[in-house]
């Protein structure tokens, strides 16, 4: 049955090449995506998969129900939380702290800059990352150890090989020895916990306010429990567990209040949910949308079946061409089982090719993959050859099945009898028509999903931020809590050649520090508004460039203008500071325009506060998270600031990298730091979105390439079975043009029927999508008509060449061809 079954297969291609290469390259090109996106999704769905246990490793999230503000979740909480924990939780095993911070690590005359994670001893008793060297029970015992990374390992010394050997690291301006104990594996697979290198939590750190305040937070709390149900057991007394420990008085500012329960909240996230959970997270813009990742694996699937149904269409128009052959096979004693198998082998057979072919294409675009996703995809043949295996074997039973039914089921005797080929009727019609109906409305509802995803992506990269971004450059170098140096070094950037204005603030774009506090207007019955607080030193104002909507920027001259910082602020009761709204503050403070907020009184504890300006918001945040109501203070008291801004003019942005660096390293030299502009500070906000456009644009085209491939092929047969039609048409006095316009209606009547039925769906689904974005584009109606028309446009290409044969066609010549 073999040798028949690949002699026959043998033979169509040699008499019907065009249908054996178009029905193997559009199960090759389905097989393909198919494969490519399972692979994408296998890796989506794997985080943290090589973490020993890891569905039992628990984060900790503090939920913040602010007034003035949307209920928000963030995976930093107060570490004052963490030894509560294992007193009030027997069911934990083990607990962590966990903040990451820049370290700057000396070998000799190598430096490397590492993102460290400070933790407790503990660290491997819960998160238990393998070792390529070390003990992980004493990797941290010490107070010197520190933990390196195979890749920082080798970066710093040139090999693994590195127990014992010391090290100077260098964070906040503190400079020790410390003592490699440990190196970490390279990860079997993606993970969200992939520091450079790990250490016990500095006694300096423990003075900070997130360790001793219920407000305050920078960090994770990891905690490891026996099984699932403890972790339900735990998060049902999380709320009691808040009230006993963070209720404090109302001018208690360690604690969360008298009823800390009504705006804050605790839950526990596992391991194996972060990478999908964090989208919904402050901060988590590198998380993964979990209902995009299940669409790429939907598409995927509609990648294969349509070109199951390419396979189908193409094999059902043929299959009058072929009933001779059945005929003469039954006169001559072959069963209808026989001819049954033999054409679903043909169909395996056919499905197997492609299947090479899919991996091929597989191989090469594997990479390209990866490189589009920002992922490490890699084809892993242990995974994808059985699954490619199981894919041809389905699909081959799918794309045979009805086929090898209809063929076989043809009578010798009508067969043989009849002067024309069967053609099965209206209902083989019909199946053909649908079976094209489905292939365009799945493709032109796929081209218009990816139509507003791209004009999504390309919104959010050029959306309006409220401050000029051109021409601005931040400073990314740990400046150390050093407020003389932080001074120091403005005036070294105010002196550097190109630059026209500098500034130190607390937030930047990419915020990575959020200091909030509560505001009452003042004769106002409204309660308490939780607003974010920013406090600049410098220039602000020429180099950011906000918007001022009414009243007045800082100004030295005034006295109240120049407010004291961090803790002072609250020290200085029954004073008056000056500072500026912005607009989302001024909505939810109740004031109607921004002329009526100005001079207005808020108080903050026993502090008064006078505003005097409001400007436009200033987003320097995703544009899923919505903007923070938000209050700016001008100071020259000393204190220390996360990150130096300048704008400069009159050179490149790489020239003033090289000049900024410089003037850096005369302040800091033994911080290692890097210039970077707005768009790459804020672009993990857009890029994500970007890559799947970019993904979902080639899976689209691919979508519509495998529908045209199955139009083609399916306009070749049916101009050859309408050709005494229109012989018989143009003899009566039809011209070539009204030929080729019933035709081109024919073949675009299933299209245009798709394109109807894909709208609805398209709709619901970018709606639902663009939902979770607090600024989105708005969806139009000449996103349907645009990829309609264009759709129309190529399948009307696809047949014209068919068509235009067929319309020109001498009557003669037509009427004999029959």
């Amino acid at each position: 049955m073999l040798i028949t079954i690949l002699r026959n297969i043998v033979r169509q291609a040699r008499r019907q090449p065009l249908y054996l290469a178009l029905n193997v390259i559009g199960l090759g090109l389905g097989m393909a995506v198919c494969l490519v996106l399972t692979l994408q999704v296998r890796y989506e769905y794997s985080f943290n998969a090589s973490i020993p246990d890891a569905a039992n490793v628990l984060r900790l999230d503090a939920h913040h129900m602010n007034p003035g503000n949307a209920p928000q979740e963030n995976a930093d909480v107060p570490f004052i939380a963490f030894p509560f924990l294992h007193t009030d939780f027997p069911q934990i095993l083990a607990t962590t702290r966990y903040e990451t911070a820049d370290y700057q690590l000396h070998a000799g005359d190598r430096r490397v800059t590492a993102d460290t994670a400070m933790v407790d001893p503990s660290f491997f008793d819960v998160i238990t990352l393998k070792l390529e060297r070390g003990n992980a029970r004493t990797a941290l015992t010490r107070p010197d150890a520190i933990v390196l990374s195979a890749n920082t390992a080798q970066a710093l010394f040139g090999t693994t090989n590195v127990l014992g050997r010391i090290i100077t690291t260098d964070h906040e301006g503190h400079r020790v020895s410390q003592t490699v104990t440990a190196i970490l594996a390279r990860p079997g697979g993606p993970v969200t916990i992939r520091p450079d290198a790990v250490t016990p939590i500095p006694f300096y750190e423990m003075e900070k306010p997130q360790f001793t305040r219920w407000g305050s937070s920078a960090g994770n709390i990891f905690v490891r429990v026996h099984h699932a149900a403890d972790r339900g057991v735990i998060s049902q007394n999380l709320t009691r567990f808040v009230i006993d420990h963070a209720s404090g008085d109302a001018n208690d500012d360690k604690s969360e209040g008298v009823h800390p329960e009504r705006h804050f909240r605790l839950s526990l996230v596992s391991l194996r949910e972060t990478h999908f959970h964090d989208l919904q997270v402050i901060g988590g813009d590198e998380a993964t949308d979990r209902s995009v990742v299940n669409i790429l694996e939907l598409i995927g699937v509609l990648a294969l079946l349509l070109a199951v149904f390419n396979a189908v269409n193409l094999a059902t128009a043929r299959a009058g061409l072929r009933a001779r052959e059945v005929a003469i096979r039954k006169t001559l004693g072959a069963t209808r089982m026989v001819l049954f198998v033999q054409f679903v082998g043909e169909a395996i057979v056919n499905t197997a090719v492609g299947g090479a072919l899919a991996l091929a294409l597989c191989e090469v675009a594997l990479p390209f993959t990866a490189a589009l996703t920002g992922t490490t995809l890699h084809m892993d043949y242990g995974f994808t050859l059985p699954f490619l295996f199981g894919v041809v074997l389905l699909t081959g039973l799918a794309c045979g099945l009805y086929p090898a039914i209809i063929l076989s089921s043809y009578q010798p005797a009508h067969v043989l009898a009849a002067t024309r080929m069967p053609s099965g009727g209206r209902s083989a019609v019909r199946l053909r028509n649908g079976l094209v109906i489905i292939q365009f409305a799945f493709a032109v509802a796929f081209a218009i999903c990816t139509l507003v995803v791209n004009r999504q992506a390309n919104f959010m990269q050029a959306l309006d931020l409220g401050f000029a971004r051109e021409g601005v450059l931040i400073s990314s170098g740990d400046m150390a809590n050093d407020a003389g140096k932080q001074r120091a070094l403005i005036a070294a950037l105010r002196h550097t050649p190109g630059v026209v204005s500098t500034c130190l603030s607390e937030l930047t774009p990419n915020i990575d520090n959020r200091h909030r506090f509560d505001v009452t207007p003042v004769g106002s019955h409204s309660g308490d508004i939780h607003v974010l607080g920013d406090t600049i030193v410098g220039d602000y104002v020429t180099t950011y460039r906000p918007r001022l909507l009414a009243g007045r920027w800082f100004d030295s001259s005034h006295g109240e203008d120049d407010s004291p910082g961090d803790d002072a602020f609250y020290k200085a009761p029954g004073k008056t500071w000056n500072m500026v709204l912005n607009r989302t503050a001024l909505s939810r403070l109740g004031f109607v325009t921004p002329e009526s907020a100005v001079g207005a009184l808020l108080k903050s504890g026993s502090v008064t506060l006078r505003v005097i300006g409001v400007t436009k918001d200033m987003r320097f945040i995703s544009v899923r998270e919505d903007v923070s109501p938000q209050i700016t203070f001008y100071s020259t008291a000393p204190q220390t600031y996360p990150h130096a801004s300048v704008r400069f003019s009159g050179a490149s942005e790489n020239i003033m990298r090289t000049r900024l660096k410089s003037a850096w390293d005369q302040v800091f030299p033994d911080a290692p730091s890097s210039f970077e502009t707005v768009q790459e500070r804020m672009s993990t906000f857009y890029i994500t979105e970007q890559r799947r456009g970019w993904l979902f644009s080639i899976a689209s085209g691919i979508a519509v390439t495998i529908a045209c491939l199955g139009l083609y092929g399916l306009a070749s047969f049916i101009a050859l079975r309408r050709t005494h039609e229109v012989g018989i048409r143009k003899a009566l006095g039809a011209t070539s043009q009204k030929v080729l316009t019933l035709m081109l209606r024919d073949f675009l009547r299933p299209v245009l029927v798709a394109c109807a039925l894909a709208a609805v769906p398209a709709w619901l689904a970018v709606q639902s999508w663009l939902s979770g974005f607090h600024q989105r584009i708005s969806v139009s109606w000449l996103d349907f008509a645009i990829v309609v028309s264009g759709t129309t446009a190529i399948a009307a290409l696809t047949v014209l060449g068919q068509t235009l044969r067929l319309a020109r066609a001498e009557p003669a010549r037509a009427l004999r061809a029959e």
